[in-house]
């Protein structure tokens, strides 16, 4: 590759050196030309230009909602024309965008009575309805869409035209499709249903609110109020179901708890059932009582209160006395008195009139009393209780645990004492606060509960734990068996190669021997024997080992002692 750029190099200093003078300046001027056109496009190319936030113009509620949200987050931007904004570039804007859009402040584009603020003198009739009823519905919109509950909305209605009389004309009508806002409860909220349907209808002239239909945006109608009362009532019921299995759970498990902290998680079970009265009375009722004049001394073992039925409030007594001729009442001159006969003659002689009046207002303590009574009651409550007995593991007499033909190992059931159970009722009616009144039921009964699986884990456990220290047995063993193998193949090799090797050297100091008994009667007898080179070499270390033992004898005896340990 350099070997073809130096080639390249090489003929283009060849076409450039046959150039003349102004042939070479004008391909320079060209080249730099191009160098900085090329350096001017980078630069405009990279330079950051303005863009509309968004290109269609906006409303004037809108103008002001979004340039209220920038100036609360600071943001650069500009107006244009009262309907545009303008930001320093298109990423800016798109980020602005996103940001709006979570804060749900995007311009909605829809016009109400704006269509009506420039008219063309070309409108037609049906053009003019046709904008009114757009008008109506862009207004209707705006002015859901304020609501937090709603996201988004869609709304439309059937405008017939009137008739000539009342009775034939076909009312208005609307649909209404809304989609609610994160975390609101709009759907299952009926008033907030009501005020929509409310709104739409007070919105829209010769509408009910009967004929406004209203739905999710899955399809769901939310404006079917027929079944509200039905509606009520499944509710309430439901209330009370689930007030009534809280209250009993409780109930369920503060019995549960105490009776397992006596006998234990799984010795136990219980059941309850409570019967709630959620019959509301309001009574009003008025007292006769008496008036307490010395309050009971609580610290004396005998009451020592007084009280009175009543006390005198007033009291009036009058005495009268009469003696001597009473008055005879007679008629007007000239008539007849309407007398008896003899009556005027007893008067005259004299009467005697005696009167003795007592009369006592007494005050009488009375209590007036407005009971309204709790939401809802206890009326009766049932426990039942399911206690399971003991068991127990049976052993032999060296305490090793008997087993069955199964393998299993055997347990005896033992059921609980009658003071027992009594003692376990009387713990479930003090939780529950029996009342003989409610007519409260308490059964606690001893019954044996099933743990077949529970007996197989734990036989089947012993017996893989039985089992694993047999196998380790057995593994101890067979691991001393060649531990106790190995030591004496070890002792046995090393005594037959000693053995071997004192033979060996026996052998070989034997033939030493018959070599010099044999060298010493040639050299007697004057004999010359030649030697091989290995007898020659074999003789001359056994002089030299010979000569070092007699020289160095202690060096020789610690060789000797290092090769014995190491054997």
């Amino acid at each position: 590759m350099d070997a073809f750029f130096k080639k390249l190099l090489e003929t283009f200093k060849n076409i450039f050196s046959k150039l003349n003078q102004t042939q070479k300046l004008l391909i320079i001027g060209v080249g730099a030309l191009v160098i900085v056109g090329f350096i001017f496009l980078i630069s405009f190319s990279s330079k950051q230009t303005e863009a509309l936030l968004f290109q269609t113009p906006l409303e004037e509620q809108d103008f002001t909602r979004i340039t209220n949200k920038l100036t609360e987050w600071n943001a650069e931007y500009r107006p244009k024309d009262g309907q545009f904004l303008v930001v320093k570039d298109e990423q800016t804007g798109a980020y602005l965008r996103m940001k709006l859009g979570q804060a749900g402040i995007l311009p909605s584009g829809i016009k109400g009575w704006e269509l009506f603020d420039t008219q063309s003198w070309t409108t037609t009739d049906f053009e003019r309805d046709i904008n009114k009823r757009r008008a109506i519905i862009g207004e209707i919109t705006k002015h859901i869409k304020l609501l937090d509950d709603i996201e988004d909305v869609s709304i439309q209605v059937t405008m017939p035209e009137p008739e000539l009389y009342i009775d034939e004309e076909v009312p208005y009508t609307a649909s209404v499709i809304i989609t609610p806002s994160p975390y609101s409860d709009i759907l299952t909220n009926k008033k907030k249903i009501k005020g929509i349907i409310d709104l739409i209808a007070f919105g829209v002239d010769r509408l009910s609110p009967e004929n406004v239909v209203v739905t999710d945006h899955h399809g769901n109608i939310l404006s079917d109020f027929a079944p509200e009362d039905e509606v009520n009532y499944l509710a309430r019921a439901r209330e009370e179901w689930q007030i009534k299995e809280r209250l009993r759970l409780k109930m369920q498990n503060e019995v549960s708890s105490k009776l397992k902290a006596v006998l234990g998680a799984d010795k136990v079970d219980v059941s309850v059932e409570l019967d709630l009265d959620f019959d509301q009375k309001k009574v009003e009722k008025t007292e006769f009582i008496p008036i307490v004049k010395r309050q009971d001394n609580p610290e004396t073992p005998y009451d020592e209160t007084e009280v009175e039925l009543n006390v005198i409030r007033s009291e009036k007594d009058t005495e009268e006395h009469f003696e001597g001729v009473g008055f005879i009442p007679e008629g007007p001159p000239g008539v007849e008195p309407n007398i008896p006969p003899g009556y005027k003659e007893a008067l005259e002689e004299g009467t005697k009139y005696d009167k003795t009046e007592r009369v006592r207002n007494y005050e009488v303590s009375q209590q007036v009393s407005s009971i309204v009574s709790s939401p809802y009651k206890v009326k009766r409550v049932s426990v039942a209780v399911w206690v399971d007995g003991t068991w127990e593991k049976i052993y032999d007499e060296d305490g090793k645990p008997v087993l069955t033909d199964e393998g299993g190992i055997e347990r005896n059931y033992i059921t609980r004492t009658a003071e027992e159970m009594k003692g376990y009722e009387e713990i479930v009616k003090g939780a529950i606060g029996f009342s003989t009144a409610r007519k409260d039921a308490v059964v606690v009964k001893n019954i044996q509960f099933d743990r077949t699986e529970e007996f197989a884990l734990e036989d089947a456990y012993l017996k893989r734990r039985a089992q694993l220290r047999k196998t380790l047995l057995s593994a101890l063993i067979a691991l001393f068996a060649i531990f106790i193998v190995t030591l004496a193949y070890r002792a046995i090799s090393r005594e037959m190669a000693r053995r071997k090797r004192i033979r060996e050297e026996e052998l070989a100091r034997q033939q030493q021997l018959m070599r010099e008994a044999a060298l010493k009667s040639a050299e007697e007898e004057g004999v010359e024997l030649e030697m091989s080179a290995e007898e020659r070499a074999r003789l001359e270390m056994h002089e030299n080992v010979t000569n070092i033992a007699r020289e160095h004898p202690e060096e020789v005896a610690k060789l000797i002692r290092t090769w014995l340990a190491e054997e």
